[in-house]
């Protein structure tokens, strides 16, 4: 019977129950009034006592607690004092029946008994009017316990039950029960959901977003319900949101304030239009000034500004606001008058209207003052010398490259570069330490800078070297004047030791010209001088030539050339025969390396050997030589009889001597050919058999003992052989060309050569004389015993091919 109302709406549904319950009070209204009036009176009065109870109990703990009697008996005289229905008295008794609170009717001097006790409760107090009486126990502090007494009036119940027995209580009743019964019944399926949507209110209210409401039926409030959940859903997408939003601006504010904090930064914020500057109070106490007391007007920052920097900071400011650059930034120094100034960088961006028109910039000042005093600090640093305070090598040059700069437009006095070289300042600094070098060096830069005139120029370029610009100066002989006075070093005593030290200095002087236009030039060739200087036993003092760069040229390109012909195999090996000075016969021969240079021809061992040595390329070009040896003596094996005396000697330099692997790498070399050992002999001077603990005569030994023989080279002209020649492991000695040369008409010459034969003979070591030219001297080697020879006078040194020929001459001279 419901199903063709199931869509109708909440109003019609109303309106037929409305119609039921009247039919069905109208027949019902005479049964049972008496009984549901009294019913009802009862439950209203319940609940009234139920909740004036419930509200008194409250208000008594609460002040009890904090006893406040008094302030509660106030409260409760205010609101019943006019009170004649409802709550009309109360009444609060401690231990001992003690009246703590006495609220209304104040004319009952004693507490009645409660109603509730009596018989025909609500009968009779129905039917009197009378007030009913209510005790409560009541705790209250120390745990004590005591009682709460109220009353309330029921004049109202009882007149509106005599109005209702007047008017047909029956029917009332019958009516009123009736339609409270089917009303509720009916509201709880109507207010289903309403009840839910006060939950829902009541969830959202408490933050709960999340909460969504159960919607049953096809109803308004169904509809409701569910358009109350997309609202809930949509509330909590908005919050959600807002809620991000929040939290990423508290982030950005944060690293906002950190960034400032961290940044150290001030920020003023300038109202163009108004002409107030808002400045922080990191502002100024930047500027030095307390917090606050900035004037607000723009113009009052420039006093702050130093004076050498207001107009550029204006312009620039001026050039910002009216568009010419994206951002201002600016760095100048800032301060009072009676503070030293302080250096600060102030960014700043303006911003604009639709015109284009500046009314507002905001931007930061920051202390730079640390920084600008390193920055200074490093560039003085960079252009000077840490121990002297001397400017250093850039810092010379610059000037050098000013005075030549100044000449060039027409100052026509000539400039003058001196490189000083201070010497032994190594040994100083072994002997005493380097604390007593740095003040050696302090105290020459500081006679140096005495004799410094107006516009001259002192630097430190080096270790133990210093440089001077004599800037106009007439000609060499006042440069050389005041070399002279330069090099008259001040003796020096030491604070570590008694001694004195006289310290000595060698100078190279450049003087300018016009071939020359840059400074580089000009001490480079002051250098050139120095270094003649220096290999000088007698002048101090130097003057450059250009002579001397070609020289040094010359040397540069040849190490060039050196290397690229040690890469590319371009040494080549010359021979010159050893003969026996008895038959004129060879014995062997002495293998000296030649250079075929492109342009300056062939080149003997004198022009690059003692480069070599100084680039440590010895070894390299030794180890060259000894390869196209073997090779040369294989190949000749193949080209000649068996029987032919096929032995090469190899020079091997100090330096070679010095590696402790050169026995295995010379023998390896020998080897990879397949020679036999007895065919190659190594030649060493004499100088490098004097220290015995070195890794010469190790390998000396390993040699001899791989059946090589060694011969001393260049004997009797370097230390005195005699006092370790017998523990030598060699087999044979040359005497040294210089001996040889004077032999024919210096007596005591040959006698020395004729016993240093004879030392040789009874050492059982056979001897070779060098550079033999003439005839006379090998008559008188002959003569005095000496075993072989070789010079110019058997033959020059040369090439492979013509060493072939010489041996294929020899061997057919032998046959014959």
């Amino acid at each position: 019977m419901l199903l063709p109302f199931r869509h109708s709406s909440i109003r019609v549904r109303l309106l037929l129950a409305s119609t039921v319950v009247q039919v069905v009070l109208l027949s019902l209204l005479l049964a049972n009034s008496m009984r549901l009036m009294n019913n009802a009176v009862s439950a209203s009065l319940d609940t009234t006592i139920t909740q004036n109870a419930s509200m008194l109990h409250a208000m008594a703990t609460a002040y009890g607690e904090q006893q406040r009697f008094d302030a509660l008996q106030d409260v409760l005289g205010e609101l019943l004092a006019e009170a004649d229905e409802g709550l009309v008295y109360v009444r609060i008794a401690g231990t001992g029946d003690q009246v703590l609170v006495s609220a209304g009717l104040p004319y009952m001097t004693h507490l009645p008994e409660p109603s509730e006790h009596r018989q025909s409760f609500l009968a009779g107090v129905v039917s009197t009017g009378e007030v009913v009486h209510v005790r409560r126990p009541l705790l209250l502090a120390k745990n004590e316990v005591g009682a709460l007494q109220f009353g309330v009036s029921v004049s109202v119940l009882a007149a509106a039950r005599r109005a209702i027995m007047e008017q047909g209580l029956a029917i009332a009743i019958a009516e009123i029960a009736l339609t409270f019964f089917l009303l509720s019944t009916i509201g709880y399926f109507l207010t289903r959901n309403l009840r839910r949507l006060l939950e829902g209110s009541k969830a959202i209210a408490d933050g709960r977003l999340d909460y969504r409401v159960s919607a049953q039926g096809e109803d308004e409030l169904a509809v409701i319900a569910r358009h109350f959940n997309i609202m809930a859903a949509t509330l909590q997408q908005r919050v959600d949101e807002l809620q991000h939003t929040a939290e990423c601006l508290q982030a950005s504010e944060e690293r906002h304030a950190m960034a400032l904090r961290g940044a150290n930064d001030g920020l003023w914020d300038w109202d163009l239009r108004a002409g107030t500057v808002y400045y922080s109070d990191r502002f100024c106490q930047i500027l030095g000034v307390p917090p606050g007391s900035l004037p607000i007007a723009a113009e009052a920052f420039l006093d702050f500004i130093h004076p050498h920097e207001v107009e550029a900071f204006r312009q620039r400011m001026i050039s910002h606001l009216k568009g010419d650059s994206s951002q201002f930034m600016m760095e100048f120094r800032v301060g009072l008058p009676d503070s030293p100034p302080r250096w600060v960088l102030m960014r700043g961006v303006a911003s604009r209207d639709e015109d284009l028109h500046a009314f507002r910039m905001a931007g930061s000042l920051g202390d730079i003052n640390l920084r600008k005093r390193a920055e200074q600090q490093l560039m003085h640093d960079a252009l000077h010398d840490g121990l002297t305070g001397l400017p250093n090598r850039a810092m010379f040059i610059e000037h050098a490259n000013r005075a030549l700069a100044q000449r060039r437009r027409g100052d026509l006095r000539e400039l003058a570069v001196l490189a000083i070289n201070l010497e032994r300042f190594s040994l100083v600094n072994d002997s005493y330490g380097h604390a007593v070098g740095d003040e050696l060096l302090r105290r020459v830069a500081a006679h140096i800078s005495s004799f410094m005139r107006h516009g001259d120029v002192c630097a430190r370029v080096g270790g133990d070297q210093f440089a001077v610009l004599l800037n106009g100066v007439e000609g060499s002989i006042e440069a050389l004047r005041m070399c002279e006075d330069l090099v008259a070093l001040p003796a020096f005593a030491p604070s570590s030791t008694e001694q004195v030290l006289h310290p000595r200095c060698r100078v190279g002087v450049a003087l300018s010209d016009n071939d020359r236009e840059d400074a580089e030039s000009l001490l480079r060739d002051a250098d050139n001088a120095l270094h003649k200087a220096r290999r000088s036993e007698t002048a101090s003092i130097e003057f450059f030539h250009a002579e001397m760069h070609a020289q040094a040229v010359r040397v540069l390109q040849i190490e060039a050339e050196l290397r690229a012909a040690l890469k590319s195999g371009d040494l080549t090996v010359f021979y010159q025969p050893i003969v026996d000075l008895g038959s004129q016969v060879t014995m062997s021969f002495e293998a000296l390396v030649r250079w075929p240079h492109p342009t300056l021809g062939l080149l003997p061992p004198s022009e690059f050997i003692p480069l070599a040595e100084t680039l440590d390329l010895i070894h390299n070009v030794g180890m060259s030589v000894l390869a196209e040896v073997c090779a040369d003596l294989c190949g000749w094996a193949q080209q000649l009889p068996e029987g032919t005396p096929l032995r090469v000697s190899v020079n091997l330099s100090a330096r070679q001597l010095a590696r402790p692997q050169l026995a295995e790498e010379l023998l390896a070399t020998i080897d990879a050919r397949g020679l036999a050992h007895s065919a190659i002999r190594f030649e060493v001077t004499e100088s490098v058999l004097a220290r015995q603990d070195g890794p010469a005569i190790s390998t000396l030994h390993a040699l001899r003992a791989a059946g090589i023989d060694i011969l001393i080279d260049d004997f009797g002209t370097g230390y005195s052989t005699l006092s370790y020649l017998h523990t030598m492991p060699c087999n044979q000695v040359k005497l040294d060309g210089s001996f040889v040369r004077s032999i024919t008409h210096d007596e005591r010459l040959r006698a020395i050569v004729r016993r240093s034969i004879e030392l040789a003979h009874d050492l059982g070591m056979t001897v070779v004389a060098e550079c033999i030219e003439d005839d006379a001297q090998l008559q008188i080697l002959r003569e005095m015993g000496c075993d072989f020879g070789q010079g110019y006078l058997f033959s020059r040194p040369v090439d492979r091919n013509a060493t072939l020929a010489h041996l294929q001459q020899v061997r057919k001279g032998a046959r014959s």
